[in-house]
C-alpha cells in the first residue's frame, strides 16, 4: 500500500488522489522503474509531469505496443494496458488543456557560435571564422545548441569572447567618416577600406568606356539614358529632370548636365556632331543607343583603338584627352615592338586617318627610312634591315618606295600614303621568328593652310579594332586650323567625356599627375607607382553625377585613403628633390598639397565626436534594445578614461569600446527582462534569432518601436517578409542542418578516406550545399513542406552530379543549381554519409536516424552488453550486413529496438558510404534493399507518408523547441497537434507564424506563475 501511493504520488503530484493510480504500475513497472533508472525510465524523475510529458508519452507508448514489460517479465491484460494508457494520456491532456500557451522555463540563452558569426556579420559586415575561437556548442532541449541549460561560461571563455571581441574591433575603419568595419584590420585594412569605398562609388555612380591594362568598360547605358531622357524632356510635355533621371535609374545632376549640352545652339566637333545627331533622332530609345555608341568609340576611333587588352595582350595604351594626348608634331619618330605568342611572325599594317574633317588640305603621311628587325622565340633580335629589304617583289611594288602618291620624288628607302589608307604587308619573316621591332620617322606633308592633323598607326592587324596598335598623331601645332581641333576635343572631353573618373590607382590605365614623369618605363613614373601611388581625377563625376551625401562619401574616402600613410610626405619629398634648385617651380605644388593636407586632417579631427556616437548606435543594435541613459554615459566615460588614464589615441579608444560593446553581457546573452509579455524590442530579437539566428534589421527594430509586433496580422506580415529574405538560408543551416544531422558537414571527418578518397572537400562541401540549398528553397520559396520528403529535385553542382553519377547536364562548377533527379530529403548526400560508418553503410544508423530524426520516435540506447558489428565489411566472412544483423536480433536483449531500427535502415542500402548508387556490394554480392518498411527509398517514403501525422508532430516539436530554446512542454501540445494538423501542404511561413503568435513564444514566464503542472 506504501508503495502505490508513492508510485500515485510521483506519477501524478501532490494534487492527485493516490486511488486514481491504475494498480498496473505498482504491480508490472515500479521494480523496474522506480527508483532505477532501466530505458533510461525513472519515476523518481518524472516530476513535474507536464514537463516530463514526453517521458511520460514513452510509457504509455511501450504499454500499448506491448514493449513493456519485456517479454520475459509477467504481462499485463490488454483491458489493464488500455486503462494504464488511457489514464497517463488522460491527465497529459488535463495538464496540457489547463496551461495552453504558458512559456515554461527559458533559461538565459548565450549565443552559439553560429549565431555570434552571424550577428557580428550582420552588424559589421565581417564575414570572421570565430568557430576555432570557442569551446564547442553543448546540444540540449529538443537537440539544439541554442538551448541555455547546457550553456555554461568558464574564465576561460570569457577570455576567448574578449579575444574574438578585439579582434572585431580591430576591423573598425576609423577615419573621416562614420566608423565602418572592413575585411583586413589595421592600417592596410585602413588603406584597402578608403580605395574599396572609392572603387564602389566610381563603379556605382560612374562610367568608363575606355582603358587599358585589362579595365573593362562599365555603366556605358548612362550616356544612352540621359540622351533619351534628354530628348523626351524636349519633346514630351509636363515631365521632369527628377522623374525621368528615376525612371531611367540615372542621377538627375547627370541628366541636367547632358541636357544642358544637347541644347546648345552651336559646338565645335566632335561635340557638335553627337548634338546633330540629336536633333535628327526619332524618339526611340535604340536611336538615342547608336548616338551613345558614337559618342562613346569617337575617342578609340582617334588613337585607332586595338583589341581590349588582357593577358598582355591586346592594346594597353590609356585612351584619355588631354593636353598631352593630342598634341602634334609634323615630324614624329615611331618605334613600335610587336611579339606573338604564337607560331609565326605577327603582320604588319600600315594605318592612315584624317581625324580632323574640316580641314582644307588633303595631306601625305612620308615613312622615312623604315626599318626591321625580327625576333625569334627565346626573344634574341636579328640585324635590323631596311623594310624593303624584308618585302618580296609584289609587296615593294604594292608599297611604292620612293615616290609619293602626288608623284614627287623621295628616298628610294621611304614610301607614302594618303589620308585615310591601310597598307599591310607580308614579310619574308626567317623560320622561327615571332615578333618585329619597326623604327622608323614618320612626317605630314600638308598644304598651305597646315589645318590637317593625321593618325598614323602601325598594327599587327589590318583591323585596328583586332590589333595590338601604335598610333601617334601628326599635324602642326600653333596654327588656327590645328588650336580649333583641338579646342574642340578638349571640350568635347569635359562636356562628354569617355570616362567620368580616372583610376584611384592609375598603374598603367591613366596619365599620373605632374609634376610626375608621365612617359612610360621613366624612373619618375615607377617612383610614383610604388610610393605616392593614388591620383584623385574624378571632377566629372563630383560635379555632374553624384548627388551632396554621395559626395561626401567619396571626399572622405579619398581623406582616408591618402591619410592611411604617408602619401603627402612621400608627394612633398618628391618635389623638394625635383626642384630643390628651383623653388618658385615647386612652390604651387608644396602650397596645394600642404593646404590638402590640413583640410584632410580638421576633417579626421572632426568626425571624432561622430565616432563615439557610432559607437553607441552600433552598441544599440548589438544589445537588440534601446539603450538606457545611464548605459549611454557609461560608454562615453569608457571612452573618456582610455584616452585620459589608459594614454590611448582616439582610435586605440575607439576600438577599445567596439571591444567592450562586443564582450558585454548584453551582446554575448540573450537578455529578456520583462515580466509576461515581452517588450516590442525582446520579441524582435526572438524573432531575428529564430529565423535569421541574428539580431534584428532596421525594419524590425521600426516594426518593435513601433508597438506593430502586438499586432497578429504585422506579426505574419514580418515573418513573411524575413522568411523570403536571403538571411533565412540560416534556418536550413541551424534549425534543419541540426536536426536533420548535416550540420556543418562541410567539416566532416567521419569517411575513411583511404577507402573513399573520391570523398574529396570539394565533394563534401558540395554535399552540404545541396542539404542546405534544398531545404532553402523549400523555405524561401513557400513550398509545402511535405517535399522535405516526396521532391523529385535537389541541388548540385558539376563535381557532385559526377560523383553520384547524375546525367542531366549542371553548368556550374562551383554554386549548386536545381537539378530534376534523385530529390528528397532521404537522397542527400550528407545524410547518407553521416549516417554510414567510416568504413561501410550501416542500416542500424540510417535506421536510427530515421526514427529519431524523422519520426521523432528513438529507441532506449542499447544495453552495455549488446555486442558491435566488424567495423569494416569485409571482416563480414561472406555475409551480408542483413544476415550479420540477424544473427544479432537473436538477442533477445537487442532485438525489440532491432525490429523497429533495422527495416527503417535497409531500405538505404542501394546507396553506398558517400551517398552513391551502387547495385552490388564490393564482394559482388547483390545488395536487397527490401524490408517491412518498403523496398528502396522509394519504399520508405511511401511508408512515411503513411506515419504523416507522426512525421509532421515532429517537425513541429522540432521547430517550437528551436524556437523557444527549451525542451518541449505538455502545455505545448495545443500548439504542436495545431500546427501538425495544417500537414504536409502547410510552408514553413505558415508554421513559423503560428509560432511567432503563439502564446508561448510572446511572452516570459513570470517566477512562480504558470506552471506547467498542477501542485
Amino acid at each position: 500500500m506504501r508503495l502505490s501511493l508513492l508510485l500515485a504520488m510521483v506519477v501524478c503530484g501532490s494534487a492527485l488522489a493516490a486511488d486514481d493510480t491504475p494498480s498496473t504500475f505498482r504491480q508490472y513497472c515500479v521494480q523496474c522503474h522506480g527508483k532505477a533508472a532501466s530505458g533510461g525510465i525513472s519515476f523518481d524523475k518524472l516530476l513535474p509531469m507536464g514537463e516530463q510529458f514526453q517521458q511520460w508519452e514513452k510509457v504509455a507508448d511501450a504499454i500499448e505496443s506491448k514493449h513493456m514489460p519485456p517479454p520475459n517479465l509477467p504481462q499485463p491484460s490488454d483491458e489493464e494496458r488500455r486503462v494504464s494508457a488511457q489514464w497517463i494520456r488522460a491527465k497529459l491532456s488535463e495538464i496540457a488543456n489547463k496551461n495552453a500557451g504558458d512559456p515554461g522555463r527559458v533559461a538565459l540563452r548565450r549565443l552559439t557560435s553560429g549565431e555570434y558569426a552571424y550577428t557580428i556579420k550582420d552588424l559589421t559586415g565581417l564575414d570572421i571564422d570565430t568557430e576555432n575561437d570557442f569551446v564547442p556548442d553543448a546540444v540540449g532541449g529538443e537537440g539544439f545548441t541554442n538551448f541555455g541549460d547546457v550553456q555554461f561560461m568558464a574564465d576561460a571563455s570569457l577570455e576567448r569572447y574578449l579575444q574574438a571581441a578585439k579582434k572585431v574591433a580591430s576591423h573598425a575603419v576609423i577615419g573621416s567618416g562614420p566608423l565602418q568595419f572592413f575585411a583586413d584590420p589595421g592600417k592596410s585594412g585602413f588603406e584597402l577600406s578608403a580605395l574599396n569605398r572609392i572603387t564602389k562609388i566610381y563603379t556605382t555612380h560612374g562610367f568608363r568606356t575606355t582603358s587599358a591594362e585589362g579595365g573593362r568598360p562599365f555603366n556605358l547605358e548612362k550616356y544612352g539614358k540621359a540622351i533619351y531622357a534628354a530628348w523626351r524632356l524636349e519633346h514630351e510635355k509636363g515631365l521632369t529632370v527628377e522623374k525621368l533621371a528615376a525612371e531611367e535609374a540615372i542621377s538627375p545632376r547627370f541628366l541636367q548636365h547632358v541636357w544642358t549640352v544637347l541644347k546648345q545652339p552651336s559646338a565645335p566637333y566632335p561635340t557638335g556632331e553627337v548634338i546633330a545627331r540629336w536633333r535628327k533622332m526619332p524618339g526611340t530609345r535604340a536611336a538615342a543607343t547608336e548616338i551613345q555608341k558614337y559618342l562613346v568609340d569617337w575617342t578609340r576611333w582617334l588613337f585607332g583603338a586595338g583589341a581590349l587588352a588582357e593577358g598582355g595582350q591586346g592594346d594597353e595604351r590609356a585612351l584619355v584627352l588631354t593636353e598631352e594626348t593630342v598634341s602634334v608634331a609634323p615630324k614624329q619618330p615611331m618605334k613600335f615592338n610587336l611579339f606573338n605568342r604564337g607560331t609565326k611572325a605577327p603582320g604588319l599594317s600600315f594605318i592612315t586617318a584624317v581625324v580632323n574633317p574640316n580641314s582644307v588640305d588633303k595631306p601625305i603621311v612620308v615613312w622615312h627610312k623604315p626599318t626591321v628587325r625580327f625576333r625569334m622565340a627565346d626573344r634574341s633580335a636579328t640585324a635590323a634591315q631596311p623594310l624593303i629589304a624584308v618585302l618580296d617583289e609584289a609587296m615593294r611594288k604594292k608599297v611604292g618606295f620612293g615616290q609619293r602618291p602626288d608623284g614627287v620624288a623621295i628616298d628610294p628607302m621611304d614610301f607614302a600614303m594618303t589620308g585615310d589608307t591601310a597598307l599591310s604587308l607580308e614579310l619574308l619573316a626567317p623560320t622561327g621568328a615571332r615578333g618585329i621591332d619597326i623604327q622608323a620617322e614618320a612626317e605630314i606633308i600638308s598644304g598651305d593652310a597646315k589645318d590637317a592633323v593625321m593618325r598614323v598607326t602601325v598594327s599587327d592587324q589590318p583591323e585596328l579594332s583586332k590589333g595590338r596598335p601604335f598610333s601617334m598623331l601628326l599635324g602642326n601645332a600653333k596654327t588656327p586650323g590645328f588650336e580649333k581641333w583641338k579646342a574642340g576635343v578638349l571640350a568635347f572631353a569635359a562636356q562628354l567625356p569617355q570616362n567620368s573618373q580616372g583610376e584611384a590607382a592609375p598603374s598603367d590605365k591613366d596619365p599620373i599627375p605632374p609634376p610626375y614623369n608621365n612617359v612610360y618605363n621613366q624612373p619618375e613614373r615607377d617612383i610614383y607607382h610604388v610610393t605616392a601611388k593614388y591620383y584623385r581625377t574624378d571632377d566629372f563625376l563630383m560635379d555632374k553625377m553624384l548627388d551632396d551625401p554621395t559626395r561626401k562619401n567619396l571626399d572622405q574616402a579619398w581623406i582616408d585613403l591618402k591619410a592611411s600613410f604617408g602619401y603627402y610626405d612621400t608627394f612633398l619629398g618628391f618635389v623638394s628633390t625635383k626642384f630643390k634648385d628651383k623653388p618658385a617651380e615647386a612652390a604651387p605644388y608644396v602650397k596645394a598639397m600642404t593646404a590638402e593636407r590640413e583640410a584632410g586632417k580638421r576633417a579626421l579631427l572632426t568626425a571624432q565626436p561622430g565616432h563615439l556616437d557610432d559607437c553607441l548606435a552600433l552598441a544599440e543594435r548589438a544589445w537588440r534594445r534601446p539603450l538606457t541613459s545611464g548605459e549611454k554615459d557609461r560608454l562615453r566615460a569608457f571612452y573618456t578614461n582610455s584616452r585620459e588614464l589608459a594614454k590611448m589615441d582616439h582610435d586605440g579608444a575607439i576600438r577599445a569600446l567596439v571591444a567592450r560593446i562586443f564582450v558585454a553581457p548584453a551582446f554575448l546573452y540573450r537578455l529578456e527582462q520583462s515580466s509576461g509579455l515581452l517588450s516590442g524590442a525582446e520579441l524582435a530579437s526572438r524573432m531575428s534569432y529564430f529565423l535569421w539566428s541574428s539580431s534584428p534589421d532596421e525594419e524590425l527594430r521600426r516594426a518593435a518601436q513601433a508597438g506593430e509586433l502586438n499586432n497578429p496580422e504585422k506579426l505574419a506580415a514580418q515573418v513573411k517578409r524575413m522568411v523570403a529574405d536571403p538571411k533565412a538560408r540560416r534556418v536550413s543551416e541551424e534549425f534543419f542542418g541540426q536536426w536533420l544531422g548535416f550540420y556543418r558537414f562541410d567539416q566532416y571527418k567521419g569517411v575513411d578516406t583511404s577507402r573513399f578518397p573520391e570523398f574529396t572537400d570539394e565533394i563534401k562541401k558540395g554535399m552540404y550545399e545541396e542539404s542546405v540549398a534544398f531545404f532553402d528553397y523549400l523555405v524561401r520559396q513557400n513550398r509545402p513542406m511535405k517535399e522535405m520528403l516526396t521532391a523529385d529535385y535537389t541541388f548540385l553542382n558539376q563535381p557532385l552530379a559526377k560523383h553520384y553519377g547524375v546525367t542531366t547536364p549542371v553548368k556550374s562548377v562551383r554554386d549548386v543549381e536545381m537539378v530534376k533527379e534523385r530529390g528528397g530529403l532521404l537522397r542527400l548526400g550528407a545524410v547518407l554519409t553521416a549516417t554510414s560508418a567510416p568504413l561501410r553503410t550501416s542500416p542500424v544508423k540510417r535506421g536510427d536516424w530515421v526514427l529519431r530524426r524523422v519520426l521523432g520516435t528513438p529507441t532506449p540506447p542499447p544495453p552495455a552488453n549488446a555486442g558491435t558489428l566488424p567495423a569494416d565489411d569485409k571482416a563480414f566472412a561472406g555475409k551480408s550486413i542483413r544476415e550479420r544483423l540477424a544473427a544479432h536480433q537473436r538477442n533477445a536483449t537487442c532485438a525489440s529496438c532491432h525490429s523497429k531500427i533495422d527495416p527503417l535502415g535497409f531500405p538505404f542500402e542501394k546507396f553506398d558510404p558517400v551517398g552513391r548508387v551502387r547495385t552490388k556490394y564490393s564482394d559482388g554480392m547483390a545488395i536487397d534493399d527490401s524490408s517491412k518498411s518498403g523496398t528502396g527509398v522509394e519504399g520508405l517514403v511511401q511508408y512515411l507518408l503513411t506515419q504523416d501525422k507522426q512525421v509532421q508532430k515532429n517537425m513541429a516539436q522540432k521547430l517550437l523547441g528551436y524556437a523557444l530554446g527549451r525542451t518541449m512542454l505538455a502545455s505545448d501540445q495545443p500548439l504542436i497537434q495545431k500546427m501538425a494538423a495544417a500537414g504536409g501542404d502547410a510552408t514553413f511561413a505558415q508554421l513559423a507564424t503560428e509560432i511567432v503568435t503563439s502564446k508561448q513564444f510572446r511572452y516570459r514566464q513570470v517566477k512562480g506563475v504558470g506552471k506547467n503542472d498542477t501542485e
